[in-house]
C-alpha cells in the first residue's frame, strides 16, 4: 500500500525535468504522426500481406504460406487494422500510435535501469530527450517495419537480468516475477527477430554463471537453490517457441522460426568467402561501416556493389535456383545449404575471422538523419537530408557509441554496465555473421544509450566521490 501511494505521489507531482523530458517529444510525435506517411516498399509489403491474413481471419494461411517472417509485427499490424476499422479511421494512424508506444516504453524503461544507477537526474533527462527526439528512431516508428518494436524487450532484459541475478543471492526471498519477466522479455524479442533463438542461450548461458558467481555459494548448493528460478526462465522462453515451430512444422513441413535465416547466413557467409584476401578488399569493405553513410563510394566506386545485400541475396538465390532444378525435397535442399554455410565458415576461417569484426563495427553506427520509407513534411526533409546533419548524426553518434563501448570495457565492475555490455556483445556478435545493412544496426540503438548513459553516471559519480575526498 504505501509503495502504491508513493507511486501516486510521484505521479501528480512529477520531477519537472524529467516531464519535460518526456513531454517535449511527445508533442513532436503528435506533430509527425498527422503530418508523416510511410511507403509501403520491399519487406513492409511482406509485413502488410501478413497482417492482412490474421485480419481476415486466416491464420491458418499464415503458416500454409510459410515460413513466413515473425508473428509479432504482424500481429501489432494486425491490432491496428481492427482499431482503424473500430474508430472509422486509415489504421496508420493507430499504428503510428503504437510504434510510438513502444519508443516511449523504451524511454521509460532506459530511465528505470539508470534509476538503479542512482544517476543524476539531469543525465537521465538528457538520455531521454536524445531517445525521443532520434531522428532513426522516429523514422522506425514511421515506416512499417519490425525493428521498432524490438527496442523495450532488450532494454527489458537489461533490467529484469539485474533483478534476476539480485534474486540468486541467498539473502533473497524466493520471488519469481524476475524469472518470468526475463523469459517474457526474451520471448518478445525473438518474436519479432528471429535471431534472439542465438542470441538468448548465449546471455542466458552466462547470465546463469554469473550469477552462480555473483551468489558466493559452490556448484550444486546453488543449483539447489536456484534451479526453479533458472528453469523457469527456460520454461517460458521455450515451450512457446516450440509450439509456433511446431505449428509452421504441422502446416509447411519446416520446424522453424522463420525462413530468413538460411537466406542472410548463405549469402554473407559465401560472398566474403569468395572474396580475395587482399588489402583492396579489406578496405574496400571497411569503408562501408559507417552503413547509413557510405564512404565507399568516395574511394572505390565501382567495386561498392559487391559489399551490399543484393550481392549476397543473390548467391544465396543463386544457389537455391540450382537445386530447384534438381527435385529434391525441402529436407535436403536444407541439408545442403546447412552444410555449404559451416563449409563457407570454416573452410575460409581466415576471412571470415578478418570481415566479421568489420561487419559486426555496422551496429555502432545506427544513427542517422537520414532515414527511408517515410514520407516527411519538406522543410523535415530538406533539413534531415542536409550533407553537414547527415554527416554530423552518422559519424559522430557512431563514435561516441564506440567510444562508449571501449568506456565500458574498463568499467565492468559495475554490474549494470557489466550485464548490458555482454548483452550488447552478444547483439553484435550475432549479427556479424550476415550482412548487417541500416534496419538492423537500429536494434543496438536503445543498448548504445544505455550503455553510454550508464558510463557517464559512474564516471560522473567518481568524478564528484573525488572532489569530495580532496575537499576533506
Amino acid at each position: 500500500m504505501n509503495k502504491f501511494y508513493s507511486a501516486l505521489l510521484r505521479l501528480l507531482n512529477p520531477d519537472p525535468i524529467l516531464f519535460w523530458a518526456y513531454l517535449l517529444p511527445a508533442l513532436y510525435w503528435i506533430y509527425l504522426t498527422l503530418t508523416t506517411n510511410f511507403v509501403l516498399a520491399f519487406d513492409s509489403e511482406g509485413y502488410y500481406t501478413l497482417a492482412r491474413l490474421f485480419y481476415d481471419g486466416h491464420w491458418s494461411e499464415y503458416f500454409r504460406a510459410g515460413p513466413t517472417r515473425e508473428p509479432l509485427y504482424p500481429l501489432v499490424i494486425a491490432t491496428s487494422m481492427f482499431a482503424g476499422k473500430w474508430l472509422g479511421i486509415s489504421y496508420a494512424y493507430p499504428l503510428k500510435i503504437f510504434s510510438f508506444g513502444f519508443l516511449a516504453a523504451t524511454m521509460f524503461l532506459i530511465q528505470q535501469v539508470l534509476k538503479i544507477l542512482n544517476t543524476n537526474r539531469w543525465i537521465q533527462a538528457t538520455t531521454i530527450l536524445y531517445t525521443g527526439f532520434s531522428p532513426i528512431l522516429i523514422n522506425s516508428a514511421l515506416c512499417l517495419y519490425s525493428e521498432i518494436v524490438t527496442l523495450p524487450w532488450l532494454v527489458g532484459v537489461v533490467l529484469m537480468s539485474i533483478y534476476f541475478v539480485r534474486s540468486l543471492r541467498p539473502s533473497q526471498a524466493p520471488h519469481f516475477s524476475a524469472s518470468i519477466g526475463l523469459g517474457l522479455c526474451f520471448l518478445g524479442f525473438t518474436f519479432v527477430k528471429g535471431v534472439g533463438e542465438i542470441i538468448t542461450p548465449l546471455f542466458l548461458c552466462w547470465l546463469f554463471f554469473y550469477g552462480w558467481r555473483q551468489s558466493g555459494l559452490k556448484i550444486f548448493p546453488f543449483l539447489r537453490q536456484a534451479k526453479i528460478k533458472i528453469l523457469l526462465v527456460l520454461f517460458v522462453f521455450y515451450p512457446p517457441l516450440l509450439l509456433y515451430k511446431s505449428l509452421n512444422y504441422a502446416f509447411n513441413d519446416h520446424f522453424v522460426l522463420t525462413n530468413r535465416m538460411d537466406l542472410s547466413l548463405y549469402g554473407s557467409l559465401n560472398l566474403r568467402a569468395q572474396s580475395p584476401l587482399t588489402m583492396d578488399n579489406f578496405l574496400n569493405h571497411l569503408s562501408t561501416v559507417p552503413v547509413s553513410y557510405d564512404l565507399c563510394p568516395h574511394f572505390f566506386h565501382e567495386k561498392c556493389s559487391h559489399w551490399t545485400e543484393p550481392s549476397s541475396a543473390e548467391i544465396y538465390l543463386s544457389r537455391e535456383d540450382q537445386l530447384s532444378k534438381q527435385n529434391l525435397t525441402s529436407a535436403q535442399k536444407e541439408r545442403i545449404i546447412h552444410h555449404e554455410i559451416l563449409r563457407a565458415f570454416f573452410s575460409h576461417l581466415i576471412a571470415q575471422c578478418l570481415f566479421l569484426p568489420q561487419e559486426g563495427m555496422k551496429m555502432f553506427f545506427w544513427e542517422t538523419s537520414r532515414g527511408s520509407f517515410v514520407s516527411y513534411p519538406p522543410w523535415l526533409e530538406n533539413l534531415f537530408y542536409t550533407p553537414w546533419i547527415v554527416i554530423l548524426t552518422t559519424l559522430g553518434a557512431g563514435f561516441c557509441c564506440l567510444g562508449g563501448f571501449l568506456i565500458a570495457c574498463a568499467l565492468l565492475k559495475n554490474e549494470l554496465i557489466l550485464i548490458t555490455f555482454v548483452l550488447t556483445s552478444s547483439l553484435i556478435f550475432s549479427f556479424s555473421f550476415v550482412h548487417i545493412f541500416h534496419r538492423l544496426t537500429i536494434l543496438a540503438a536503445p543498448l548504445m544509450i544505455l550503455l553510454n548513459a550508464s558510463c557517464l553516471s559512474v564516471l560522473v559519480s567518481a568524478f564528484f566521490a573525488s572532489k569530495v575526498q580532496k575537499t576533506h
